[in-house]
């Protein structure tokens, strides 16, 4: 039963894409804001000494309140009012067509009929006698959407020239005043695309069904967090398993305390770090390091023995060679000397 209230909740749902959003301000506000949707609002930079900013966020009876109607309240906490006709200039770029998305709440008048005011596109009137109180209500949002086409450096409203409307590249929207009050306004959107590819039909079907819409949101809600609550368990069932399927591997290289109390004592799991700052291990690391040391000595001193005792071997086993070599150097030339001393006697003789 709830994902079908949750499927029903989203078949009306199709939110405002940011991406398509060219400039949009929080009227009244001092600084920039990023709604939930994704939008980025920026600071009302008006400049007319003649406008007044008022901020119901500072009135706690006011703030309060729920706003119907809306996702965004904190953009209807904050408005600019005048008590004359006055204008927003808003940036047009390339031609297309737009949709201008002018926000507004009701958040002093409680009666309909005590403010009234229109809104121009330069000299013509795209909405006429505007009254929050008379449509939504106090305490509610009533976003006007107002589809044109930029052409030539001209706009058109309904296939209707509206004279005067751009100057120096921007659309000048005006909100006049009546003798019904001051005009106001809370929020400004320009939107790159006709009215049907805005969130125009949800924010209709919202404010038919508001209360049913609260209702499927807070099951929507509900049921996010209830998935979220079961995934922490599931996920905390799963840390308990492995936990458990390590201690059971690490008990089965563990002796039997009871069984084995008076033989031999169960050795328990020492961390490198623990073992190596204890003071046995430091002083086992100080006597490895000079039994190695030692080790190492008679290592080199062997191998340096046996270098030694090759050399003296080597010459050793030459010096036979060479007296060998020089005796039989001398008896060679003893029998060269005889035989020439033999030869010398043999002429001698002869003659």
């Amino acid at each position: 039963m709830i994902q079908l209230f949750i499927i029903l909740a989203l078949a009306f749902s199709k939110p405002l894409n940011p991406k398509k959003v060219l400039y949009a301000i929080n009227c009244g506000a001092p600084s920039n804001y990023k709604s939930p949707s994704g939008i980025q609002y920026e600071k009302d930079i008006q400049t007319d000494p003649e406008t007044v900013v008022a901020d119901y966020s500072l009135n706690s009876e006011v703030s309060s309140q729920q706003i119907k109607y809306t996702r965004e309240p904190e953009i209807y906490l904050t408005e600019r009012h005048a008590y004359k006709t006055f204008s927003y200039q808003i940036p047009l770029q390339k031609e297309g067509t737009y949709t201008l998305i002018l926000k507004f709440a009701e958040m002093y008048f409680d009666t309909k009929g005590k403010r009234v005011f229109h809104v121009k596109f330069g000299s013509q009137r795209v909405i006429e006698k505007l009254d929050i109180v008379a449509k939504v209500g106090k305490y509610a949002s009533n976003d006007e959407y107002i589809e044109f086409e930029y052409i030539a450096g001209q706009v058109f409203h309904n296939n209707v020239l509206c004279v005067d409307a751009v100057q120096d590249g921007k659309l000048q929207v005006n909100l006049e005043k009546t003798k019904f009050d001051n005009p106001y306004i809370h929020g400004i959107v320009l939107y790159a695309g006709g009215i049907s590819e805005t969130d125009y039909e949800e924010y209709q079907y919202m404010k038919e069904n508001w209360d049913k819409v609260i209702n499927e949101e807070k099951i929507k809600e509900e049921y996010e967090r209830q998935k979220k609550s079961e995934a922490k368990v599931k996920r905390k069932e799963r840390v308990k398993i492995r936990n458990d399927h390590l201690n059971v591997v690490e008990n089965e290289f563990e002796f039997d305390d009871q069984s084995l109390s008076t033989s031999v004592p169960v050795v328990k799991k020492v961390g490198l770090k623990a073992l190596i700052t204890s003071p046995f291990g430091t002083a086992g690391l100080f006597i490895s390091f000079f039994i190695g040391m030692s080790i190492l000595n008679k290592i080199m001193s062997t191998i340096s023995n046996a270098k030694i005792k090759g050399i003296e071997k080597d010459i050793t086993e030459s010096k036979p060679k060479q007296e060998k070599q020089i005796k039989e150097k001398n008896d060679t030339s003893d029998k060269k000397n005889k035989t020439k001393d033999t030869k010398d006697k043999s002429k001698a003789k002869q003659q």
